[in-house]
């Protein structure tokens, strides 16, 4: 498996991955987004440079992304994923986190990346703590009973 930078040759991957069934149910905001949007928003994260979005692909196949949002004056850096569904059940989440998150702490090693997990999403919160991801606390986020997995450098 690889990782690189999403580009603008991305978009539509990105759009459909936002969109499918399970991904929805599991976001914070479970609306389905527009493609205009999906488009603006996508533009606007690839030229944030507190943003970082990444593919990963297997056998050139992309399988899923993973994005960091950072707060560059906290050091923090909240985390989401989503895998395609036809790479689901093939044990790749938590490798694509491994590589993914080392890429950004090697980028920011003085970071601490925040995956704010929904508390009913028991496969998310395995995956977390499989990539080295460590229980932090349990909250209330965006409305949702949740809890809070953190991973840095120390």
């Amino acid at each position: 498996m690889i990782i690189r930078q999403a580009t603008i040759d991305d978009l539509s991957l990105y759009f459909e991955w936002a969109n499918e069934i399970e991904v929805r149910k599991q976001s914070f905001n479970s609306d389905i987004i527009n493609f205009e949007s999906h488009q603006k928003w996508f533009k606007k994260k690839l030229n944030d440079n507190s943003c970082m979005l990444l593919v990963g692909e297997f056998n050139n196949i992309p399988i899923g992304q993973v994005r960091f949002e950072s707060d560059f004056q906290a050091k923090t850096s909240s985390i989401g994923i989503s895998i395609d569904k036809n790479s689901r059940g093939k044990s790749i989440s938590s490798e694509l986190l491994i590589k993914a998150s080392n890429h950004f702490l090697n980028a920011y090693p003085e970071f601490i990346i925040n995956a704010y997990i929904k508390e009913i999403n028991h496969k998310s919160i395995y995956v977390f703590t499989k990539a080295g991801f460590k229980f932090l606390e349990k909250i209330i986020y965006q409305g949702h009973d949740s809890v809070l997995y953190t991973k840095n450098v120390k």
